[in-house]
């Protein structure tokens, strides 16, 4: 059953802002005058955001944070699970409304005045506050452990990249004809191995159907800040928690693509989205800027125009 609230929130002729939150926004200025500024100005959050609400000391800043929100919970949306959404299928994923959980952005006013009866002393659910803390901060810490995967895997990719083409990365300067290709190939083979283990397929779907999942964009902003590490001096030079930290940017950004954008005081996390937001308009755009010479080449072959190609 569609919740008839929710889908009005995706129709009509008024238009609707739809940004992904960080949560470095939650107690800021910026974040209160942009639910502000429209009724229409919607608040996005995932997964992620709500383990980084939860972590560390619960009770101490919860409230807090979710204040402003608190306010404005009629422009909140609360995304599925990650896991859910890395089974969508592209087009509907890119439709938006199925990455929503229907239920908790129904209930999401309901549990601010949970979260006030908490504040005020109910000490029942205080607790369940508490078990969700530390579920949170259990499943922070555990990401920790794949951090050395991580970096091996970064000093494998900086590998595949000459040295001029590293000077290239670390000068900030345009790619080459060659590393765009090479950015493409990799970011599509790294899509290909991101749903063997998350997608629950085992060959992802087609062009251009792939382009709009979130395995593939997660992949593609993981790309993106693989290579702004490798810019910045690799794996070696970087922290574990930081690490961890740009999976977070990589998840945040990989929505904010689906969306209107991310709110965020992360510079990193904002370039990341961006240059995911530029790929998705050339490197990946339908059909891609690589595969058109061979379009045009299998027209001149048959003596036809290029048209419309189902790949």
């Amino acid at each position: 059953m569609t919740y008839d609230g929710l889908t009005s929130r995706f129709a009509g002729k008024r238009p609707r802002t739809r940004k992904v939150i960080d949560s470095n926004q939650l107690q800021e200025e910026s974040l209160r005058s942009y639910l502000s500024a429209s009724i229409d100005n919607y608040a996005v959050l995932t997964d992620y955001l709500a383990m980084e609400i939860y972590k560390g000391d619960t009770l101490t800043w919860i409230y807090g944070t979710m204040e402003i929100l608190s306010r404005y919970p009629k422009q909140v949306l609360i995304l599925r699970s990650t896991r859910d959404i890395c089974r969508l299928p592209g087009r509907a994923a890119v439709s938006q409304e199925p990455l929503v959980d229907e239920m908790q952005t129904r209930g999401f006013s309901e549990y601010c005045q949970t979260l006030l009866a908490a504040k005020r002393g109910d000490v029942s659910l205080q607790r369940q506050l508490l078990d969700h803390g530390r579920e949170a901060t259990g499943h922070i810490a555990r990401m920790l452990q794949d951090m050395p995967t991580l970096a091996f895997g970064i000093d494998l990719v900086e590998k595949t990249y000459s040295q001029s083409e590293l000077k290239t990365l670390r000068r900030r300067e345009e790619d080459t004809p060659q590393m765009r290709e090479k950015f493409v190939r990799n970011v599509m083979l790294l899509t290909d191995e991101l749903f063997k283990d998350h997608g629950g397929l085992r060959k992802p779907p087609r062009v251009p159907e792939v382009r709009n999942t979130f395995v593939f964009r997660y992949a593609l902003c993981g790309y993106i800040s693989i290579l702004m590490r490798i810019a910045d001096g690799g794996a070696k030079q970087t922290k574990p928690d930081r690490l961890r930290n740009d999976l977070i940017d990589v998840n945040l950004a990989a929505f904010a693509t689906y969306f209107d954008g991310l709110l965020t005081a992360d510079k990193r996390a904002g370039k990341i989205y961006e240059h995911a937001s530029v790929s998705l308009r050339e490197d990946f755009a339908m059909p891609p800027w690589w595969l058109r010479p061979l379009l045009w080449l299998g027209a001149r072959a048959s003596n036809t125009e290029p048209g419309p190609v189902n790949i």
